[in-house]
């Protein structure tokens, strides 16, 4: 059969030939997926800026950082109340996203997700930090060694170093193993430039350089 052939209506209607009718569907779903795209932007500004005002706000006051004593505990309650983690910040990149709480598609349209079962930054072991490679980690194949890595949060800023940037399997869950001190791990999808669901990981593992928090600037 041929697929391009006139397609004929009831008499008194006008004849349309299938291609246009695959390229307006075609149209249609573009237009959709531009909107989609949009309102994902909007979407992840508007929390940026919500989020970021209210870290700023809990900066301003260095006597809480630690409150009580306990560590990371101001980022635990500031999870509880909002889902904010911090900001993770990279400055060499020009990378610089607001850190939420889980690693669900919601959370990962507007922000990087920190993975539940690891530590929160101050704590001891890796924190674990995952995000889109179109949206927040876009940049970060840039990424060197040595590159510096801020990370603030409600307790205050901790800084790290990059040691490693690797592609890995997904089923590499090694990667996420604590090490002789404090460090990070950001993990994106890989390759970059992947139409469609990609196949590996890139990971990036680096180390607190400060035993602990850093004034705020």
């Amino acid at each position: 059969m041929n697929w391009f052939h006139e397609a004929r209506r009831p008499e008194g209607r006008r004849a349309i030939l299938v291609p246009d009718v695959i390229r307006v569907a075609l149209l249609v779903i573009g237009i959709g997926c531009l909107a989609y795209y949009g309102f994902s932007l909007v979407e992840a500004g508007l929390y940026d800026l919500v989020q970021g005002y209210r870290l700023d706000s809990l900066l301003q006051d260095p006597s809480a950082w630690g409150a009580k004593g306990r560590i990371a505990a101001a980022t635990r309650s500031t999870v509880k109340t909002s889902g904010l983690v911090g900001r993770i910040e990279i400055p060499r990149i020009g990378l610089s996203a607001i850190v939420a709480e889980g690693i669900e598609e919601s959370t990962l349209r507007k922000a990087v997700g920190h993975l539940p079962e690891t530590p929160f930054p101050g704590e001891p072991g890796n924190v674990a930090l995952a995000g889109h490679r179109e949206t927040h980690f876009r940049k970060l194949g840039d990424v060197r060694s040595r590159d510096r890595i801020q990370l603030k949060t409600p307790d205050g800023i901790f800084q790290y170093r990059v040691e490693s940037a690797v592609v890995a399997k997904p089923t590499e869950t090694d990667k996420l193993r604590p090490g002789s001190v404090p460090s990070i791990t950001l993990i994106t999808c890989y390759p970059f430039n992947f139409i469609g669901r990609a196949p590996e990981r890139f990971v990036v593992r680096a180390v607190q350089v400060y035993p602990g928090m850093t004034p705020a600037p």
